[in-house]
Formats: structure tokens, sequence, C-alpha cells
């Protein structure tokens, strides 16, 4: 008898365990399906440099706009040799990152594993062993065998980057004058101007060769329209005194469209991204800003 009791109580509970299964997984699954459309709308910031990096490490266009570039560069400093007063010092002022050395696989790194900088950004300056881009090479060589100084002026941490940059710069064979010639960003120290000018207390600098428009000055309006008014205003320079080198994966241009402000979200960085295109809308036949 109490055996019997013990099956009918143990069918019972397991047929109330089989109906509560359903029931429970139908509560459960408006939950797994707001959490997977959660991850599926986060906006994967670092994703959209893919084709940036990849035009960047692959694109013969990108070579040949260095060649291009580095070539302009060589034939205005043969000029400015030529027609130097005399007893004066020239100078030469590179930036380096995308400048003189390529540092697309930390991009690359960022765009395929959602991150972004700083994150790895020191353990690849240590690593040391940045190739030199198309053209970069030749021209230093052939400024440092002129005799033009030259100065590589770049925002690498000054305290903890100066070796690993220093070894790269010498294990490519690149001409580095002495260690005052390699000029690292100092604590608390904003842009680059202030070690542009420490330059010119010594040497008349001649030409200044950069990917981002810092390297060249910084403009009184940081906007997008002070930006462009800045580049017509010193038309008669680009390809003289300066030598704008290609990079779409990062730069000052991009801060410019947050008003200079990295801490807002991914997705506020992604609205703002799209309100700064013009859209052809393909119904009503127009151009217009992104909404």
């Amino acid at each position: 008898m109490f055996k019997k009791k013990s099956s009918l109580l143990l069918a019972m509970l397991l047929l109330l365990s089989a109906c509560s299964t359903p029931a429970k997984k139908e509560a459960e699954a408006p939950k797994q399906q707001t959490e997977t459309q959660e991850k599926k709308d986060k906006i994967n910031l670092p994703s959209q440099n893919l084709m940036a990096v990849t035009w960047y490490q692959t694109s013969a266009e990108a070579k040949a706009l260095y060649t291009q570039g580095y070539n302009a560069a060589k034939k205005s400093l043969e000029e400015k040799i030529k027609n130097k007063a005399k007893g004066e010092k020239l100078a030469v002022v590179l930036d380096l990152d995308e400048t003189v050395l390529d540092n697309s696989p930390i991009q690359a790194y960022y765009a395929i594993n959602g991150k972004s900088y700083p994150e790895g950004w020191h353990e690849w300056v240590m690593y040391a062993k940045a190739d030199v881009v198309y053209g970069a090479k030749e021209f230093l060589d052939f400024a440092n065998k002129n005799d033009v100084s030259i100065y590589y002026v770049t925002d690498r941490n000054a305290e903890t980057e100066f070796e690993a940059t220093k070894k790269n710069l010498l294990e490519k064979e690149l001409p580095l004058q002495s260690d005052g010639n390699l000029m690292l960003k100092a604590k608390g120290e904003k842009g680059k101007d202030a070690r542009r000018k420490k330059i010119e207390e010594t040497h008349k600098i001649v030409m200044l060769v950069g990917d981002n428009l810092h390297d060249f000055a910084t403009p009184e309006d940081g906007s997008l329209k002070g930006r462009d008014k800045f580049v017509k205003d010193h038309a008669k320079d680009w390809g003289d005194k300066y030598i704008m080198l290609p990079n779409p994966m990062y730069g000052s241009w991009e801060g410019t469209l947050y008003n200079n402000n990295f801490k807002k979200s991914d997705e506020e960085k992604d609205k703002l991204r799209k309100s700064a295109l013009k859209v052809f809308n393909v119904e009503k036949n127009t151009v217009e800003e992104h909404k």
C-alpha cells in the first residue's frame, strides 16, 4: 500500500514538473529575446573603421599618395636648400605616427576586436617594430645627407615611450641626428606649438610633414568650417611648406565631430558621425543632411 502511494505521489510530482517547465520557458523567452536585441542594437563603433584600415594597409592608392607626398617634399626641399641664406640652419619637422611609421596593425586590432585607443597602444609602441611608410626613408636620407636638421615631433608619451620610439627609428635605419631631435609629448602639454617654437629658436623650419591638421598648426577656430578655412588660407603652402599625408583611420578631424569630447557614448558618437554626412535621397532625388 505504501509503495502504491509513493508511486502515485512521484507520478503527480513529475506531471506538475512537466506542466511547469513550458510556462517557465515561456516566461524566460521574452527576457532572452530582449537581451539578444540589446546586443544587436549596441553600437560597435570601432568596427566602423574596418574599411579605412583595410584601405590603408592594402591599397596601392594609399602607397601612391605617400610616395607622391614625399616626392613633392623632396622636390620642394631641393629648392629650399639651393635658396638658403649663408649660415642659415634649415629644419624639417615631421609627425611620426602615420607620417613616418605605420601603426595600422594596432588600428586593425581595434576594428576587429571592438576595442579603442588607448587600450593596447602603449604595448604596440613598446613592440617597436612599426614599418616605415612609403617614401619616408628616401626623403629623410636626402634631408640628412644635405645637412638639413630633422625633427620628429610626436604626441607619444615622453616619459614612458621615448626609448622604444628611438629603438624603432634606429632599427628601421632612419636618421636620428640626436636624442633632442626626437620630441615626444611631455606631461600636461597640449598640442605641438610649443615644441615647434622651440625648434624655431635655432632653426628655420622650411617644411612640416604630417597626416593631421594639427601637425602644421592649431587653427584658431577648431570647428569643421574653421578647419576648412585654414586649408583655404594656406592653399599656397600645400605641397611646398606643408606636406599632408593620408590617414582615414583617426585624427583631429574625428574629434571635431564630437566637439572634442571623446567621453561621449558610442551611441552619441555614431549619431554625430552620421549627422555630419550629406546623403542622397533616392525617393526625393535630392542631397540632404542625415537626420
